[in-house]
């Protein structure tokens, strides 16, 4: 007898899960994705214009994960991927309006002057530190171990760049994990057409499998296995039916509300010409702005020849309200943050803006224990099933391998 599977949620995770199963059952299996929305994709779309590309969401992913080099390859589009330029390799942070190229190498902390004497110290003693507790906040742990500076110049605008949100509130758990492998020889990379390349490979192949425009409220009773993938908020509401405990513990993961503008300029709109792949603010600058990245100077195909395009991403934990701002207010700010740190002659010839009201579910102090509960009572409903972001991290490469693993596991 076939089984029968329902996937809720078409986001890379939904897609990811379809295409395994499909890889594990074949036709042994009647497999149905339903997606709300009247595309799938979730937050990874590029949106084209005028040969300027604009990501809604992720615009890349690092090449350190196999399980999504070989997804790639299984679709056929290793001859689209692309690699970011090495020209972009330097990274600022901003205080205080200037920028800082970020150190890379232990000789580079201990010059730069985004560290004082003090914190440069600290770093030194704290690698000798032993026993401190990652049952903490993020902020907590680089504090105890080597001191606020750190954790605020440096910590805070790397987590802040990833989760939108507040190393004081975001457990360890949160701080990403590279698992031996060997990070500084990773690279970012994405799709000529953009991230949204891999959406429209995975859509296309299953089309016979996806229902969009297909809104889920509860757990259908006519399947064997669901497996929800959307976010934490939509998946309290679609299991409440068979777990209400359950439902209420995904009710409790927050999320980080994000506004990303995108800005397409002629090269010669700038006294100062945007140089290497952009640069993060720290909270404690008190900005909209989180950070600012030179997509043209990444990534070809982003911009023609003699411009540049910009995204630049505001709100986050520390600032929710630009949410419910216009589109012309957070194309303003966009420009008044280019305009302060490059000098502009001249406007943008293009404005690109996607609000994320619920962007990035934030891991914060009580993370772990949700995490243990939420396993507990998967473990207690037979056939349902849970994937997405909010669960085993928040990156396009963990939300592939997450898919994988739970579809070996079914």
């Amino acid at each position: 007898m076939h089984k029968r599977i329902s996937i809720i949620g078409g986001g890379i995770s939904g897609l990811a899960v379809l295409h395994y199963l499909k890889q594990r059952f074949g036709d042994d299996a009647d497999i149905s994705l339903f997606e709300k929305e009247a595309s799938a994709g979730g937050t990874v779309r590029s949106l084209k214009k005028d040969s300027f590309l604009f990501e809604w969401g992720p615009d890349g992913f690092l090449d350190n994960q196999p399980v999504t080099l070989e997804l790639i390859a299984q679709l056929g589009l290793e001859d689209r991927l692309i690699g970011a330029r090495p020209e972009a390799a330097t990274r600022y942070i901003q205080i205080e309006g200037r920028l800082y190229p970020v150190p890379l190498d232990p000789v580079g902390l201990m010059r730069s002057r985004l560290l004082s004497s003090h914190d440069k110290w600290s770093l030194i003693k704290g690698l000798f530190k032993r026993n401190i507790s990652t049952d903490v906040s993020i902020y907590d742990y680089v504090s105890r171990r080597f001191s606020c500076g750190i954790a605020e110049a440096l910590v805070d605008p790397f987590i802040s760049g990833i989760y939108a949100g507040d190393i004081r509130r975001l457990h360890m758990s949160a701080f990403p994990k590279f698992k031996g492998r060997k990070f500084k020889k990773s690279r970012m990379c994405s799709f000529k057409g953009g991230m949204g390349e891999i959406i429209e490979a995975l859509a296309d192949r299953y089309k016979n499998c996806i229902q969009t425009s297909s809104p889920v409220a509860s757990i259908p009773p006519d399947m064997d296995i669901t497996v929800v993938a959307t976010p934490a908020y939509a998946a309290a509401r679609i299991v409440k039916n068979v777990n209400p405990d359950l439902a209420q513990i995904l009710g409790l993961f927050p999320y980080a509300p994000v506004a990303v503008a995108g800005l397409a300029f002629k090269r010669d709109s700038f006294k100062k010409i945007p140089d290497g792949f952009g640069y993060l603010v720290p909270s404690k600058e008190h900005k909209e702005i989180l950070g600012v990245l030179i997509e043209s100077n990444v990534y070809s195909h982003r911009a023609p020849e003699g411009h540049v395009m910009l995204r630049v991403i505001l709100g986050g934990m520390h600032h929710p309200q630009t949410i419910n701002d216009a589109q012309e207010r957070v194309l303003v700010k966009a420009v008044k943050e280019i305009d302060s740190v490059y000098g502009l002659v001249s406007n943008p010839i293009e404005g690109f803006v996607k609000f994320w009201p619920q962007a990035i579910p934030q891991y914060e102090i009580n993370y772990p224990q949700n995490r243990r509960s939420i396993a507990l009572e998967c473990a207690k409903t037979p056939g349902l099933h849970l994937c997405a972001n909010y669960l085993d991290g928040i990156s396009f490469n963990d939300c592939i391998a997450a898919a994988r693993s739970l579809a070996l596991a079914i």
